[in-house]
């Protein structure tokens, strides 16, 4: 069965344009021989599964972890993209413009996202980062002081409730006994410099953890340059043997410049040009946000846990546009709630059998405001919008494990959501008024084991996916006609019904594969329904589907080496014909086209590929490393009119080591895109004027230093 599965996917890479390291890479593990046994990930502890800690081998569910060392050695530490290309199922595409967030999709949910993450539930260190109406931020994610990003896709995740097409989970680092203080910089192609301060400590029941770090980039396009402060503070206080209290505070300046998407000719012509109306407009983004919680976790008895996580924060963006009228957006959002679950463990006629029972009601506040943007500079004018918008969710859960046999653990959840949007105007134009969304989800699974070592499960999972503030904002007759704007907030929820086999197995004492096959069918998908200068309504789709592939391995070698791929193959497509209307500029004219059964689901690739091989001296002294990258191609809008094609690229990084003294110091270089290829990394699904494209950089370099002092 490997064989079979590493044969189609170097056969998928040479499709999508070949990359010699992944290829590297599959041919070695062919050829592999067993070696002492190290870490084994299946043996990795998650919580994201049923909020408690399990191995991944005990949970019947996708789930990966990106660990401290696959973030951090030989890494930018810039993107969040980074650590998830390590995982099927994932798509992080990284637009090189930091004005935009990163394209992110789980399994195909989220790709038509225009702000902010969507479909996919953020949360870093116990906190949210997604909001009531399930628009998430990945701005504040600290890479410098993260532990590990746990990543859970599948029916699982509809126990997250609205928009959990994906879990990602971020934690931070913990102190270390006593005191470190790790300085580090790193400088780059494209005027890269990135510098910061870590400290850390584990002292008198206080384990502390406190960074801040400052990036600045030249950009790889014009009009790309963009500086951004992170700060990130994590306390955790013991207090007797029962009680824990976890102290959370992290904050954000960005400041970028945008320069928009190419046009195909554009983008033959100069792949590192703005994109049309981004001087003219002077396009770009600032945004300040801080938050904190705190995560109170108290054991009951010897079966009970209680943990309280209330959390409060706010967010301050304005953003240029590359339009005239609504083309400055100032949304000034203060979000809030409290998450709350009990954790039970006993034993049913002598059944092993845990219980989850929790309440998360989350709500943010956004006052939004626009202005016309004349040559960017903002001005009044009488269509600017004044908005007070609420979305606010109150949501009641329950799971349940039981393991009737040693070789049977069956699991079942249940999830009660109401979801309320509004929006209110404070000026003389309409008010959108408000729409409640209330959804029974649920899943259930079952795992078998079919030896010790091996183990095959079956999921099903029904979820839900309401629309976002900034997707009730505009009418599709007004933004194809102009005229009074009546808002779209009678906008459906999507609703998803999916199944997932997997299969979960130690090949030897030094392999592993994770394999998972999925199939999700949703009605009233929600998609674009109407574009025009910048403006973008959105409507409900009648069927749409997504299914596929994935596959992870991880391997020890001979000769201190060490492997892994991740492999997604992904088949996202319309199911039932709907009809969207696009308006065009010079000359203006609105046309209807039909979106045709079969279509390609935009800016999702149908496969990608990460594969690594690494060497590592024994003494840790040196490491080598070559990465494989590689993606299918991916269509650009709904019509399947443009696309984007494949690609395949290497990336190689050295990490040397030393101990000074109190010192230990690490140096590393890494040279991504080594053959120099030139491709698309990303679309901007649906851009009305064809400005789609967004170039990635060609070959380009990266070295930095880390040292970190123990006291």
């Amino acid at each position: 069965m490997s064989k079979s599965v590493f044969d189609n996917a170097a056969k998928a890479i040479r499709r999508c344009g070949g990359s010699t390291a992944a290829l590297f890479v599959l041919g070695t593990l062919s050829a592999m021989t067993e070696v002492d046994a190290q870490e084994n990930p299946l043996d990795t502890v998650v919580v994201s599964a049923n909020r408690s800690e399990q191995r991944i081998f005990d949970t019947a569910a996708s789930i990966s972890v990106v660990n401290a060392q696959q973030i951090h050695d030989g890494q930018a530490e810039e993107n969040v993209s980074e650590p998830l290309e390590r995982v099927p199922g994932i798509f992080a595409l990284n637009r090189q413009n930091y004005a935009q967030d990163l394209l992110i999709s789980s399994r195909g949910f989220g790709a038509n996202s225009s702000f902010g993450a969507r479909g996919i539930k953020i949360i870093v260190d116990g906190i949210p980062g997604t909001v009531a109406d399930g628009q998430g931020q990945i701005s504040h994610i600290d890479l410098a002081s993260a532990d590990r990003v746990e990543v859970m896709r599948g029916p699982f995740s509809v126990l997250y409730g609205n928009s959990a097409g994906g879990v990602v989970n971020v934690s931070s680092e913990s102190g270390k006994p006593g005191a470190e203080a790790t300085p580090y910089f790193s400088v780059g192609s494209y005027g890269q410099l990135k510098y910061g301060l870590k400290v850390d400590g584990d002292q008198n029941n206080v384990n502390y953890l406190l960074d801040a770090g400052s990036l600045h980039t030249d950009g790889y396009r014009d009009h790309s340059s963009a500086d951004r402060e992170n700060y990130n503070v994590k306390l955790v206080f013991k207090i007797g043997a029962d009680t824990s209290l976890k102290l959370v505070a992290n904050s954000v300046n960005l400041s970028a410049q945008d320069a928009l998407g190419l046009t195909a000719s554009q983008l033959q012509g100069n792949a590192r040009a703005a994109g049309t109306g981004a001087l003219s407009y002077d396009t770009r983004k600032s945004v300040d946000q801080t938050q904190g919680g705190l995560v109170l976790t108290q054991r009951l008895g010897a079966d009970d846990t209680l943990t309280l996580a209330p959390y409060d924060g706010e967010r301050h963006t304005i953003q240029y546009l590359a339009s005239g009228v609504n083309g400055v957006v100032n949304l000034q959002r203060d979000f809030y709630g409290m998450n709350s679950y009990w954790l039970h463990t006993a034993q049913v006629a002598g059944m092993p059998f845990k219980l989850v029972a929790g309440v998360d009601g989350n709500e943010n506040q956004d006052h939004r405001l626009t202005f016309t943007n004349s040559g960017g500079e903002a001005l009044a004018a009488a269509t600017d919008q004044n908005y007070s918008m609420e979305a606010r969710n109150l949501d009641f859960y329950l799971q349940g494990e039981l393991r009737p046999s040693e070789r049977i653990a069956l699991t079942a959840g249940a999830r009660q959501s109401d979801t309320t949007l509004s929006s209110e105007s404070n000026n003389t134009l309409p008010s959108l008024g408000s729409h409640t969304y209330q959804a029974a989800t649920g899943m259930l699974s079952a795992q078998y084991y079919a030896q010790e070592d091996t183990n095959v499960y079956i999921s099903y999972g029904s979820g839900f996916d309401t629309p976002t503030l900034n997707q009730i904002i505009y009418s599709p007759s007004y933004v194809n006609y102009g005229g009074k704007n009546t808002g779209n907030i009678g906008i459906d929820a999507a609703r998803t019904q999916q199944v997932e086999i997997g299969l979960k197995s130690k090949l030897s004492s030094t392999a592993q594969l994770d394999v998972a096959l999925f199939d999700a069918d949703t009605t009233n998908d929600i998609v674009i329904a109407s574009s025009n200068g910048g403006k973008t309504a959105y409507m409900n789709a009648p069927k749409t589907n997504r299914r596929g592939l994935e596959l992870s391995g991880q391997w020890q070698l001979p000769y201190q080496l060490q492997a892994s791929i991740a492999y997604t193959a992904l088949d996202a497509k319309v199911r039932q014909t709907y009809v969207e209307k696009i308006t065009s500029s010079a000359p203006t004219v609105t046309t209807s086209y039909s979106v045709n059964s079969g279509n390609r689901i935009p800016g999702v690739p149908d496969q990608g590929l990460f594969a690594e091989l690494m060497w590592r001296k024994s003494d840790n002294g040196l490491e080598f490393g070559v990465e494989g990258k590689a993606a299918g191609s991916m269509a650009a809008n709904d019509l399947n009119k443009a696309d984007a094609a494949g690609y395949g690229i290497m990336n190689l990084r050295a990490i040397a080591r030393q101990t000074v003294g109190g010192w230990s110091i690490s140096e590393f270089a890494r040279i991504d895109n080594v053959f120099d290829r030139s491709y698309v990394g990303s679309v901007i699904v649906n851009q009305a004027s064809s400005q789609f494209y967004e170039s990635a950089p060609g070959r380009n370099w990266l070295a930095g230093v880390r040292a970190a002092y123990r006291f």
